[in-house]
């Protein structure tokens, strides 16, 4: 797991959205996500918005190509400070350079960033953990690479390559990966197995026992509680565009931004 952990102290009205997958900005899901993006702080009540990776299919923040290709988006999210509204963008595996990108623009848009675990006291629902955890469900040969490709070191040598090169290449990969995931769908026994090793080591790690843990990245609709965390994730936006939604009466619900998309059963983890 990242060894960066982030307090953001209280908030009241949380909301997270993960795995939204825009490909262009004229894309159906940027479209959407924009059409997100104007509600909150307005008719969305929020105080913090946790942006909980691969927002983008591909997005190297050490490139000046990337800024260029979504201003109007990242436009739309430094509005939000202005509703008062603090936006945390955490690096999924599809997002890189965040944490490293010496560009002021990253430190205008968002109230923090980077390869990160999010932390947070909500009034009603307890503490509550966030993070993409791409590293947490995953066989543990993958964490070697992720480390890898998370460093300073190797986005330094991205960083010449033009970012019409490295968006043509990465996002290729990206469209090939996800064409896989129908061959080797989420086992709930292994999800299981990742869960309860996550609670240990971010009890060792980080002296924490949360209430509620966040997921990003497996693109399951999950909420269901294990050794007394309540774990919860959403699908991916290719399948269900939604958001999280952790009120200051309590009440923690998933919004769906897409009535017409296709319905998914709730995922669940193994008993034992």
């Amino acid at each position: 797991m990242p060894a960066k952990l982030l307090d953001l102290g209280e908030s009241e009205n949380l909301i997270v959205v993960s795995d939204v997958h825009m490909r262009t900005p004229d894309d159906e899901r940027s479209r959407i996500f924009c059409r997100f993006l104007d509600r909150v702080g307005r008719d969305v009540a929020c105080d913090t918005l946790v942006l909980l990776g691969d927002i983008f299919d591909f997005f190297n923040a050490r490139q000046v190509f990337y800024y260029r290709l979504w201003k109007d988006v990242l436009a739309q999210i430094r509005v939000l400070n202005e509703r008062g509204v603090r936006v945390v963008f955490v690096e999924g595996n599809h997002d890189y350079g965040f944490e490293h990108s010496p560009c002021k623009y990253v430190k205008d848009c968002f109230y923090d960033c980077g390869d990160v675990i999010l932390r947070t006291k909500h009034p009603a629902v307890g503490e509550v953990v966030l993070l993409h955890s791409d590293d947490v469900v995953c066989p543990p040969s993958y964490r070697t690479f992720r480390s890898l490709v998370k460093s300073r070191t190797f986005q330094s040598v991205l960083s010449p390559i033009p970012g019409a090169v490295t968006s043509s290449l990465f996002s290729r990969y990206a469209k090939i990966s996800r064409a896989k995931d129908d061959y080797r769908p989420l086992d709930s026994a292994f999800l299981t197995v990742c869960a309860e090793q996550f609670i240990t080591r971010l009890r060792d790690i980080h002296s924490l026992r949360p209430d509620v843990c966040v997921f990003g990245h497996i693109h399951v609709d999950l909420d269901d509680c294990l050794q007394n965390v309540r774990f919860l994730s959403g699908p991916a936006w290719f399948s269900r565009p939604s958001f999280l939604r952790l009120s200051e009466q309590g009440t923690v619900v998933r919004e769906w931004l897409d009535s017409s998309s296709v319905q998914s059963d709730k995922f669940k983890f193994a008993r034992r």
